[in-house]
């Protein structure tokens, strides 16, 4: 292979039970009309037929490493190390990539040297149907703001980033059993620009064996964390230990904790309501959705305001 055409993106994916998912993410990297990629999986300890299915691709662009599981930020930082080329871009296990995405992604970071990170719209992706597509702000101050708020405004398997600017960072944060990709999107923020391109780009796969009450309590409490170290970067305090911060959380007034309670259920709920009516549910689907406006008005509206683009 010629200089000028050696891979100038690094495709990293981290897995654990990807299957019956994984090839379809794959072969969606390998179908991409850019061509100056490589691809580095690393397999998290998988317990199905992730393993097996890995070792069987014959491409040399793509390299796979196995490892004991041990969580999303161990086995994100564990590849990063094998990327090395000018850009990075993420990508899950169960989600399926626009064919020119990569193409997209790379021109708009050469057009605006600025901007550090940026993702794309996305489009839910059910058992039996896709959704409309979730927009999300494109600009650097408002993704930013709303990621701050704790917000969602970036989606971690769209993204594409100059690799320098996350090493020098410091990769993402070592939190075992966290979830990373809040923390990192603020620190990038604090070094260069966020933006979102704005037409959808992956296809997000949303089902039951991702989502449950115990992975959106550890989602909600990442994002809690990730966005109060972000508030004492900017007002020059101290960092505070995980274990420290979420013992001063617990001595929280009792209508507080219930508040984030409520607030976690009935996210679940709507997350639940989108399984329901992407996989052919409808009735079940709007009886959640109906349930989980009632439980947090707040965040219905929001997400009104964001189909209407008044947000």
């Amino acid at each position: 292979m010629s200089a000028d055409l050696e891979p100038d993106v690094s495709v990293l994916m981290t897995v654990y039970n990807g299957m019956p998912y994984l090839a379809d993410a794959v072969e969606s990297i390998r179908g991409q009309t850019y061509s100056r990629w490589k691809m580095v999986i690393v397999d998290d300890g998988s317990t199905d037929e992730s393993g097996d299915y890995l070792d069987s691709l014959d491409d040399p662009r793509i390299t796979v490493i196995h490892q004991d599981n041990a969580g999303t930020a161990v086995a994100s930082n564990h590849g990063l190390k094998l990327c090395e080329t000018e850009f990075l871009a993420r990508m899950d296990s169960d989600d399926i990539c626009d064919p020119t995405r990569l193409e997209k992604q790379v021109a708009f970071l050469r057009d605006h040297p600025n901007v550090g990170l940026v993702g794309s719209q996305i489009v839910p992706r059910g058992a039996q149907k896709a959704g409309r597509v979730i927009p999300l702000a494109t600009d650097h101050e408002s993704i930013y703001s709303q990621l701050r708020k704790g917000q969602h405004a970036m989606c971690h398997p769209t993204i594409l980033m100059r690799t320098a600017l996350l090493k020098g960072i410091g990769g993402y944060w070592k939190q075992h059993g966290m979830f990373d990709a809040w923390d990192m999107f603020l620190r990038m923020g604090e070094v260069g620009e966020l933006a979102n391109l704005p037409e959808p780009l992956l296809q997000y796969r949303i089902h039951t064996g991702s989502i449950n009450g115990k992975h959106m309590r550890k989602l909600q409490a990442s994002i809690e964390f990730a966005c109060e170290l972000a508030r004492r970067r900017e007002e020059n305090l101290p960092e505070i230990a995980y274990e420290d911060y979420f013992a001063q959380r617990a001595r929280a007034g009792l209508l507080s904790r219930f508040a984030k309670q409520v607030n976690v259920y009935a996210l679940l709920q709507y997350r639940l309501a989108s399984i329901d009516l992407l996989g052919g549910h409808r009735l079940r689907g709007y009886a959640r959705l109906a349930w989980s406006g009632l439980c947090s008005p707040g965040r219905s509206v929001n997400r009104l305001l964001r189909q209407l683009k008044l947000a």
